[in-house]
């Protein structure tokens, strides 16, 4: 009888004695997971503070451009009179002029030597 009961003892010790030392890594686990959870939960909170900045500037510059959009309307709407009294300056360019036979005679060369390499 003794000797059940000293080798049940030494079972239920030994199962304490590693019980505690796992508890003890557990424990040590939870920390290191609680650290982490405190770490993600900071920065969830700062990108939620920074997606509501974010929402208020985007809900400011829809407004804003929503706005405009009315004026321009009416703005639209009024029809100005002609007046006689006033005239125009139109500047003439000549360089456009000088561009436009250059480039003619760009495409009038390619097309020369385009037809060249078909004979």
């Amino acid at each position: 009888m003794m000797k059940q009961f000293l080798k049940i003892g030494s079972v239920t010790c030994l199962l304490l004695f590693f019980s505690c030392s796992d508890l003890e890594k557990i424990s040590q686990q939870m920390e290191t997971i609680r650290g982490n959870q405190d770490i993600i939960l900071a920065k969830q909170k700062d990108l939620d503070s920074k997606l509501a900045a974010l929402q208020v500037s985007v809900k400011n510059v829809s407004t804003a451009s929503k706005a405009p959009a009315t004026q321009n309307k009416n703005q639209n709407k009024k029809r100005k009179t002609p007046n006689p009294a006033v005239s125009h300056k139109i500047n003439i360019n000549t360089n456009i002029i000088n561009i436009n036979i250059k480039l003619i005679l760009v495409i009038q060369l390619f097309l020369v030597t385009q037809m060249q390499r078909l004979h």
